[in-house]
């Protein structure tokens, strides 16, 4: 089965697709034809698309399955450097939010988005599971907190330890300390033994924290209820991921309820050239 099809009549054999391959698949022209990828090839390929998107005649297809992200627009985005920067550092960790649910259309258009993160060899193991329900919300922060309750009354050692009884008695005290009355959750998970699934998925959660923010969606970094969905059993089974699935991050999302004025500062750039 052939990955790619070149059509010869738009084809000027500038061997961009050879010399872009990050598998090095394609071969470079023989006598009177096109580049093309061997047979045998077809299990090395990554299914990055580069030598679609790369080629300069638009000579080339994928022959795999894939699904494509749909622009709302034909323009290619012409974003200045000043632009992009300023949206970038504009992203803000959210924790207060309105009580107005996401409604799950847009929360799709994030995920295509979300879904061109990048991820090793292009394996893209990155799964989501997204708890839409607040009621749900809520039972998975009371999970959470259960969890505490428990590392607390264990004689054993947890660096996070010293902070759980203050988060246990704000809990009680009728607020939220886990999910910050956010509607909705983001769970990033990927099959146990892929070497690469944590990262692939932080990158996926990054990718969907910027997008989120041109929908006028905030989001937070939920560190406490990713490292419970990872050690307590009822919150594990609570989620019921695919078989061999953990938890790799966790993100809490909603509409925000303040908005973003400034940019504040930070720390200098700590780089060494050499």
């Amino acid at each position: 089965m052939q990955v790619i099809s070149v059509n010869p009549e738009l084809c000027t054999n500038c061997d961009v697709c050879v010399e872009l391959c990050p598998m090095s698949i394609i071969l470079p022209s023989e006598e009177g034809g096109t580049p093309y990828s061997p047979e045998e090839a077809t299990v090395y390929c990554s299914k990055c698309g580069h030598c679609e998107v790369f080629c300069p005649e638009g000579a080339i297809s994928t022959l795999f399955d894939s699904t494509y992200y749909q622009f709302q627009d034909d323009s290619p985005s012409s974003l200045t450097p000043s632009e992009i920067g300023k949206y970038m550092v504009m992203r803000r960790s959210v924790r207060n939010y309105k009580d107005e649910k996401v409604e799950k259309s847009t929360i799709e258009e994030i995920l295509d988005i979300a879904r061109y993160a990048p991820s090793g060899m292009n394996n893209q193991p990155v799964h989501w599971t997204i708890v839409h329900n607040p009621e749900e919300v809520k039972k998975i922060t009371s999970l959470t907190i259960d969890w505490m309750r428990e590392v607390v009354a264990d004689d054993i050692e947890h660096p996070l330890k010293p902070l759980m009884p203050t988060l246990i008695s704000v809990y009680e005290n009728g607020s939220d300390p886990i999910c910050r009355g956010a509607l909705h959750l983001a769970f990033a998970h990927a099959e146990a033994e892929n070497p690469t699934g944590y990262t692939d998925s932080i990158i996926a959660l990054s990718w969907f924290e910027l997008a989120a923010q041109a929908f006028d969606i905030g989001a937070c970094w939920a560190g406490f209820l990713a490292i419970a969905a990872t050690s307590y059993q009822p919150l594990i089974d609570e989620l019921d991921l695919p078989q061999e699935h953990v938890v790799q991050y966790s993100m809490m999302f909603g509409h925000p309820d303040h908005k973003v004025n400034g940019i504040p500062g930070r720390e200098p750039v700590r780089v060494n050239w050499k």
